[in-house]
């Protein structure tokens, strides 16, 4: 994970804005490692690349592994972030914490599920999406186009910032309306051992990724630091990160995601 937080948040992506050749080559960069870890484009799609209905913007970028029945849990990070500052010393808005960290989660996620290759009921979705920045236009583009059919979704975990803070905590959002996740994460977390803090900021709800799915009334939770000196600053940079902390959370949300999407069918 910390490779990938590295590259992505390197000087040379430009800080992944969502109108900026860098952020597409962003969501390529997740494309191919999802369909290395054999993951496929979500059903009526031909590719994992889903536009977000704004010219020259980045796309969404959605892939599954396959249940047996057509219903979904959803893994979500935004990729993108912020375009340079037009003077100073430094101009790059990095995104270290801000959101490579919960992108390379998604890649992470992937790839160990390729190991696991577990045979679920549901689908797991992974949704990388653009234009969170901007105010959360990919996720609800996402969601009023019924890119998947809203009532089969019945989860959604959004990771956004997930490397900064107390080296063992993260906080968790939107549990008592999802107590199915929060049980869950609970029991993942039996292993992993994270601080988990629950709805100490309600109003995170209405800021992630998840608005547009939990204001429809799926099941939804945020997973996420607090903010910190670094938010929205040039100076979100890798080596401000705590990797670990990234690993744990997104070791957490796999292990939901594949309860959440059971029972295991032979």
């Amino acid at each position: 994970m910390l490779e990938d937080i590295t590259w992505l948040s390197s000087d040379e992506m430009n800080g992944r804005h969502f109108l900026s050749l860098e952020a597409k080559k962003a969501a390529k960069f997740i494309a191919d490692e999802w369909k290395a870890s054999g993951f496929v484009p979500l059903p009526s799609f031909d590719s994992m690349y889903i536009p977000i209905g704004i010219p020259n913007a980045a796309p969404n970028v959605a892939a599954m592994w396959e249940g047996k029945e057509k219903s979904y849990v959803i893994v979500m990070a935004h990729y993108d972030h912020l375009k340079p500052k037009r003077e100073g010393e430094d101009r790059i808005f990095n995104g270290a914490d801000d959101n490579a960290s919960g992108t390379a989660a998604l890649i992470a996620i992937a790839k160990a599920i390729h190991t696991l290759k577990p045979h679920l009921t549901s689908s797991i979705v992974l949704l990388a999406t653009s234009a969170e920045e901007a105010g959360l236009v990919g996720a609800t583009h996402f969601a009023n186009e019924e890119c998947l059919p809203m009532h089969r979704i019945k989860a959604v975990i959004n990771l956004d910032m997930i490397s900064r803070g107390d080296p063992n905590t993260i906080f968790l959002e939107g549990s008592p309306d999802a107590p199915s996740i929060s049980v869950a994460l609970q029991n993942a977390n039996k292993e992993v051992g994270l601080t988990i803090v629950r709805d100490k900021h309600p109003d995170w709800m209405y800021r992630g990724d998840q608005r547009p799915f939990w204001q429809a009334g799926i099941p939804s939770v945020f997973l996420s630091v607090e903010d910190h000196e670094d938010y929205h600053m040039v100076t979100d940079e890798v080596d401000r990160i705590i990797p670990e902390l990234a690993a744990k959370t997104a070791e957490i949300t796999l292990h939901a995601a594949i309860e959440l999407a059971g029972p295991r069918v032979p």
